[in-house]
């Protein structure tokens, strides 16, 4: 579990709760059986004692009844009951560097077995577990039952939460307060997390997942208190300027990925280079240096084919280009206007503009030509007009290819100005000899 106080403060919390007081508790009067033991606790009509031989190294907790028979073996630790379950830590060495955590009932029955390095007690029915993947750590929910509800997947975080890198926070004689932790850079970073209560009202008021930042890295959490995504993740894009279509674009490392923006869910792993804001319902994504598309489930629906790619317009075209040609092609893929132009840019109202060598022209979505390619300088139809130039004129452009003049180019316009300033030097000069000569004559 998540603790902010000093492995001091919860040493001497933890004995005030379980020691014995120096004179007779009413327990103790009533029961006083329970004198011969170190640390005891009641739980729910049972009670949870621990003998210690030797502090920190060599101690032992079971069950008692209201009677003092003992009605469970012997365990390292028991930790507090919660929703009928007491984590425990089985008697024993273990291979690893953590010990094994397990949950009993009060009859002292093993109902979840010692298999996790990590947990805590049930809340509202559910508790996170830790346990060994590979070479990290992973992190699930349970129920009651030890049904796993939800487990991160964790492999795609691979660089993060490598059971090289963990750290064991021990607290003396209580194995069931361990917590599982990496220091990066002077900073604590866990798998399981703990809000405070204000967090916690922030998060069951947001309407959907919630994203919370730690020294410099994000976390995903949604409603019910499951964390979806580790703290591990580099960039979110809560204001959508990449994402749509129900996905959040997020980053790991240099790479990026999509979430189910509703559930938390990782719907592509972290597996391109770049991404662009979905049109029409396909994701354009860079793999390998070539872009495809994906759709909203995260199935490729175009291969990965195109040096360069635009989205796709209600003319149902994308701009594309493989080895510095260009064309159009429609959301199934299907090329629609071969790859032939210099330049190809998107549709919009019905005209795309290319370049052939050095000029520019524009098509309509079947290719044909609407213009001549005669102009030397041209800009896209953003509007019902657009500009272009042809021999230093500049024209206004309609969709139907009729031009009207508005204008010189500004290299003329550079031209003019220097024309006229080389005039204004011959005549200044002019002038100058012409009085220089009168005042000789005089």
């Amino acid at each position: 579990m998540f603790r902010t106080v000093t492995h001091f403060i919860i040493f001497c919390l933890v004995l005030l709760s379980f020691s014995p007081a120096i004179s007779q508790s009413p327990s103790e009067r009533d029961r006083p059986w329970l004198s011969q033991y170190a640390q005891y606790r009641e739980d729910g009509g049972v009670y949870v004692v621990k003998q210690i031989d030797k502090a920190c190294l060599s101690y032992e907790s079971y069950l008692l009844d209201k009677n003092g028979t003992k009605i469970s073996p012997s365990f390292k630790d028991i930790g507090p009951f919660s929703n009928g379950l007491a984590e425990f830590v089985p008697l024993g060495a273990n291979n690893e560097k953590t010990s094994l955590h397990g949950f009993i009932n009060r009859k002292g029955k093993v109902v979840i077995p010692p298999i996790y390095v990590g947990t805590d007690m049930f809340r509202n029915g559910k508790t996170w577990v830790i346990y060994s993947a590979g070479s990290q750590y992973g992190l699930s929910y349970i129920d009651t039952t030890g049904k796993v509800m939800y487990k991160i997947p964790i492999q795609h975080y691979k660089n993060d939460f490598l059971t090289k890198n963990a750290s064991v926070d021990f607290v003396c004689n209580y194995d069931t307060k361990e917590d599982i932790i990496w220091w990066k850079k002077g900073k604590i970073f866990l798998l399981n997390w703990n809000f405070s209560p204000y967090i916690e009202a922030e998060i069951k008021k947001s309407k959907g997942i919630y994203h919370f930042l730690y020294e410099g890295k994000y976390g995903i959490i949604d409603k019910n208190f499951i964390l979806r995504v580790p703290v591990a993740l580099d960039d979110i894009d809560p204001e959508y300027k990449f994402s749509g279509q129900g996905l959040e674009r997020v980053k790991y490392g240099d790479r990026y990925g999509f979430i189910n923006v509703f559930t938390g869910d990782l719907v592509t792993p972290f597996e391109y280079s770049d991404t662009r804001k979905p049109t029409n319902g396909l994701f354009w994504v860079k793999k390998n240096n070539k872009w495809g598309c994906i759709d909203k489930t995260g199935t490729v629906k175009i291969p990965f084919l195109y040096d360069e790619a635009s989205g796709f317009t209600r003319e149902n075209r994308a701009a594309v280009a493989i080895n510095g040609k260009f064309g159009h092609i429609d959301k199934s893929g299907k090329v629609r206007i071969p790859l032939q132009y210099q330049f190809a840019s998107y549709f919009n109202n019905g005209v795309s503009m290319v370049r052939v060598k050095d000029k520019y022209g524009f098509i309509d979505s079947t290719g044909t030509l609407v213009t001549e390619i005669k102009y030397g300088d041209a800009h896209p139809f953003d509007r019902k007009t657009t500009l272009v130039e042809r021999f230093g004129l500049r024209y206004e452009l309609t969709l139907k290819g009729h031009e009207t003049f508005i204008g010189f180019s500004d290299e003329w316009k550079g031209i003019f100005i220097l024309i006229g300033f080389l005039l204004f030097v011959a005549f200044s000069n002019f002038l100058f000899k012409r009085a220089q000569k009168k005042g000789l004559t005089k």
